[in-house]
């Protein structure tokens, strides 16, 4: 009978589909499972681990803790039906959410691809206008120069004009020349006279031609400038159509991200393969219990910066984004910030962008990519670090006891990721001298116990909160 218990018991806890019948080995089981149902109600069933120890241990079971042990496993067998419908649900409406994520992102892809385009229509349109401002520039220059020339050939010729006035009678200019002495003068100043006429002849002549040109420059210049309005026009236009292209891209990535920031608030509550991961903490145990505490914080992407677009708590645009973003190159070191376990890691995502859900279907955090979870002991405290959007291939297995600034990955682009980066979080979880019992008995909670989405920003270390609690990665690393 106490095998039978025992069996079912550690079943239950372990989430796993629950049993509608117990099968007894004697007649006397039937009547305690009677009892358990009536005395299930009154009896306080909220200290697991005094049950589990009473239900499993090695000691032999009076009636009374038989009848209590039935009852107590039909309570947790109750919650775990519960808990699988509800992850039933969840399942549902991770699905129905992640097609809504898949079109948001797509929309924000087909909008930064337009807006790109039209952005590079402007910049040729930009140096086209260039070069029409260069040419009015340079036909400005030349209209004043040649209005200078002409200006200056205007002014002799009038000169010369009120000069020759005074000497256009026929007899002022029959006296010039009657007042020759030798007819060799005469000859003489005849010929300087129609000189005379000729080069004013030739002034005129000039000056006209300046004048055309002036006039053709003018109306060139005139043209320029129409064109470069309507070049103007249309860059206005363009640039319109780019800024409300921006605007509903970001319209969709808000929600995108609200979505995200919902699913995995929904869908992320539990890890799988809790048992073997407990299994394996438990086998170690004794190795946890010789890893010191780190003094101080190490690095966790040595040479990357922190994203300060990214925004930590919420992403510029307003969605909630929960950690901090490495933006680096792809490939790049990823280690552990202090000595610890890996407890839980997931690699198997070979592909990223946004709206990609990959994380979740290899035991991990919805659209985390490749991920790695750290429990580490700093300076006393204990603490949980969660690194995600790993390449394939670089994460360290869980039960792996690590040492500060050991690598435990490589940068990627796995998982709801746009491009390389790490996202990093950090949970305070209590005192350092809890670092065993926390791996082993570890829930397989992914939050840590500080919630998902907008409800993770109930529980900030920076705003009051107690353990468990969110601790802002630029407290910790700069940025």
């Amino acid at each position: 009978m106490k095998r039978v218990l025992r069996m079912l018991l550690s079943l239950s806890l372990l989430l796993m589909t629950p049993y509608s019948a117990i099968l007894a080995e004697e007649d006397e089981g039937d009547k305690t499972t009677e009892t358990s149902k009536e005395e299930s109600g009154s009896e306080d069933y909220s200290n697991n681990e005094y049950w589990t120890n009473l239900c499993t241990g090695t000691g032999e079971l009076t009636a009374q803790q038989k009848s209590q042990c039935m009852a107590y496993n039909q309570t947790k067998s109750n919650a775990t039906a519960d808990l699988n419908t509800k992850i039933q649900e969840i399942e549902q409406q991770r699905k129905e959410i992640a097609a809504d994520i898949l079109s948001y992102a797509q929309q924000v892809q087909s909008y930064q691809a337009q807006a790109a385009s039209l952005n590079g229509e402007i910049a040729d349109l930009n140096s086209e206008i260039a070069v029409t401002e260069k040419k009015i520039e340079t036909l400005e220059t030349k209209i004043a120069e040649n209005q200078a020339d002409i200006d200056a050939a205007e002014e002799k010729i009038k000169e010369r004009m009120i000069i020759q006035q005074r000497t256009m009678r026929l007899n002022q200019y029959l006296d010039i020349l009657m007042g020759a002495s030798t007819f060799d003068d005469f000859i003489r100043i005849a010929n300087g006279l129609s000189a005379i006429t000729d080069y004013d002849t030739k002034v005129m002549e000039d000056l006209a031609e300046k004048i055309e040109q002036l006039n053709s420059d003018k109306i060139e210049v005139e043209e320029h400038k129409t064109v470069l309005q309507e070049q103007k026009d249309v860059v206005v236009a363009k640039q319109n159509e780019y800024l409300s292209l921006m605007y509903q891209a970001q319209v969709y990535e808000e929600e995108l991200q609200r979505q995200n920031a919902e699913l995995e608030a929904q869908g992320n509550r539990y890890a799988s393969e809790i048992e073997e991961i407990q299994r394996l903490m438990n086998e170690i145990a004794s190795k946890l219990n010789e890893v010191v505490a780190t003094a101080g914080w190490t690095y966790p992407v040595p040479g990357i910066h922190i994203n300060p677009y990214a925004g930590t708590w919420h992403y510029s645009s307003g969605g909630v984004h929960l950690g901090a973003d490495f933006s680096g190159s792809s490939g790049s070191s990823i280690v552990a910030v202090g000595n610890g376990v890996i407890l839980h890691s997931a690699d198997g995502c070979d592909s990223g962008g946004l709206g990609n859900g990959c994380g979740a279907n290899i035991g991990g955090s919805w659209g985390g990519g490749n991920q790695a979870y750290l429990l580490t002991k700093i300076n006393g405290g204990l603490y949980a670090v969660k690194y995600l959007h790993m390449q394939l291939g670089s994460v360290v297995s869980k039960g792996t006891i690590v040492m500060a600034g050991q690598q435990i990955g490589r940068v990627g682009s796995t998982g709801n990721s746009s491009g390389p980066h790490c996202h990093i979080e950090v949970f305070y979880l209590g005192d350092a001298s809890a670092f065993t019992n926390y791996a082993t008995n570890w829930n397989g909670d992914l939050a840590f116990g500080c919630g998902w989405g907008s409800a993770g920003l109930s529980r900030l270390c920076e705003g009051g909160a107690g353990a468990p609690c969110r601790v802002k990665p630029e407290s910790l690393f700069g940025g």
